[in-house]
C-alpha cells in the first residue's frame, strides 16, 4: 500500500528534499511548486512506518519554520487532491493532516468543488450498498448490532461491507475521526 505526502513550507529548503531522498528507495520525491513537495511513500504498511508527526517536529526544530503535511491515499490514476493541493495547503495551519481531516476541512470551509471530488472518489470506488450500509452504521453511533438489526442484515455482512469501505476509500469509519468526516460530507 502506498500513500502520498504533500509538504508545504513557506520557503522549502533543499535539506527537506535531501532528507526524504536519503530515507531510501521507499520514498519517491518530486517537487510541485517552489514551496510544495510531493513524496510517494511505498513503504506505508511496513511494520514500523515513519512517524510523520515526529518527523515534522524534527524538521521544525532544524529549520525553525512551520511545515504543513497532508497525507492522502495513493491511486495509480489521478486522485482527488492532486490538482487542488497547492491551492489549499497554504491555507492550513502548521500540522499533519490526514485524508479524514481534509474531508472535514472541505465541509467546514464550504469548498463545494472539493466536496464533489471527494464524493465522486467514494462513489467511483464503493458500491452503493456498501456506501448505504456505512452511512447507516455511522448514523447508528457505529454500533454493529443495532445497525445490522435495523438493516435486517447479518452482522458479518455488515462488518464485511464496512471493511470493504475502509479498504477502498482509506477512510476508517470505525474511528470517530473517519466516521465524523464521512457523516459531515454526506450530511452537509
Amino acid at each position: 500500500m502506498k500513500r502520498i505526502i504533500h509538504i508545504y513550507q513557506q520557503s522549502l529548503n533543499k535539506e527537506i528534499i535531501n532528507l526524504f531522498t536519503m530515507l531510501g528507495s521507499a520514498f519517491n520525491v518530486e517537487k510541485l511548486e517552489d514551496n510544495v513537495l510531493r513524496v510517494i511513500d511505498t513503504d506505508y504498511y511496513n511494520e514500523e512506518p515513519i512517524d510523520l508527526e515526529l518527523f515534522r517536529d524534527l524538521i521544525i526544530q532544524d529549520s525553525n519554520q512551520n511545515i504543513v503535511m497532508i497525507i492522502e491515499p495513493y491511486l495509480e490514476e489521478n486522485f482527488v487532491l492532486n490538482d487542488d493541493i497547492t491551492s489549499f495547503i497554504k491555507e492550513l495551519k502548521s500540522g499533519v493532516y490526514y485524508f479524514e481531516d481534509i474531508i472535514t476541512y472541505a465541509v467546514v470551509k464550504n469548498k463545494e468543488q472539493l466536496k464533489k471530488k471527494i464524493k465522486k472518489y467514494i462513489t467511483d470506488n464503493v458500491k452503493n450498498e456498501v456506501l448505504h450500509t456505512t452511512l447507516e452504521f455511522i448514523k447508528n453511533n457505529m454500533n454493529s448490532s443495532s445497525t445490522s438489526k435495523k438493516l435486517y442484515m447479518h452482522r458479518n455482512t455488515l462488518n464485511y461491507r464496512i471493511d470493504s469501505f475502509i479498504e477502498l476509500t482509506q477512510v476508517n469509519v470505525r474511528t470517530f475521526k473517519g466516521a465524523n468526516a464521512i457523516y459531515l460530507l454526506y450530511k452537509f
